[in-house]
């Protein structure tokens, strides 16, 4: 035998290669893929988990800034205040803005009114990213103080509706949920109204003045709708 004829004898050689790192080479490449096929869907996965947690919040943050900006208003500089208002606006819901803002600064500025909205609870009741729609409904209290009249205070619900414009999302409408309910001492008729021990009058000390004036007044100075 030459010294340079390769050895082919011995079991499980060939060439000088063993045999059974032909049948183990191609199974640790399709292990290798199938694991880097299925990290990559692991990380787009979190990774698109992270990005719909992200706009939940950036709608969350926008739709209470709605909120704020449309009920929040200051006599002695209410034009900044609308001004803010149309910043997050879009579609019919700041068309309609330029139809009753001209009545809310004269009413603003002749009750000498400032009005202030915190928001207390918001929920994401809809996020569709592809079509760019979102609704969210967001609790909060408003609080209105006005020259010579009473400061009156109100918890209620709106739904916000937002599109995305370009980059950011805006309010196309804006719409309540439910009714006002009263804060502080006018509340006491409408506790009065859920308990069911209670007649069905009024309690005899209870002043209808005072619950009129907490219950009907309105507490925002702005329109609470908006169509799409």
């Amino acid at each position: 035998m030459s010294s340079q004829e390769p050895a082919t004898g011995g079991a499980g050689v060939r060439a000088g290669v063993p045999r059974w790192l032909y049948v183990v080479a191609p199974l640790v490449l399709v292990v290798g893929l199938a694991l880097a096929v299925v990290g990559w869907m692991l990380y787009s996965d979190a990774r698109a988990e992270s990005d719909v947690a992200a706009q939940r919040d950036e709608v969350t943050d926008v739709a209470s800034q709605v909120i704020i900006n449309a009920f929040s208003f200051d006599h002695r500089n209410v034009d900044q205040s609308l001004e803010n208002l149309s910043g997050v606006s879009t579609g019919d819901f700041l068309a309609e803005q330029e139809q009753w803002s001209a009545e809310v600064r004269d009413r603003v500025v002749e009750q000498k009114a400032v009005t202030t909205a915190t928001v207390s609870n918001t929920a994401v009741s809809a996020l569709d990213l592809d079509a760019g729609e979102a609704s969210v409904l967001v609790v909060f209290t408003a609080h209105s103080e006005r020259e010579g009249q009473d400061t009156i205070t109100g918890r209620q619900a709106m739904r916000v509706d937002l599109l995305r414009v370009e980059d950011a999302w805006k309010a196309s409408a804006v719409e309540q949920v439910g009714v006002t309910v009263p804060v502080g001492e006018s509340s006491r008729s409408v506790q009065e109204l859920q308990d069911p021990g209670a007649g069905s009058g009024p309690a005899e000390d209870a002043d209808p003045a005072e619950d009129a004036g907490g219950a009907d007044e309105p507490t925002e100075p702005a329109p609470s709708r908006g169509g799409r």
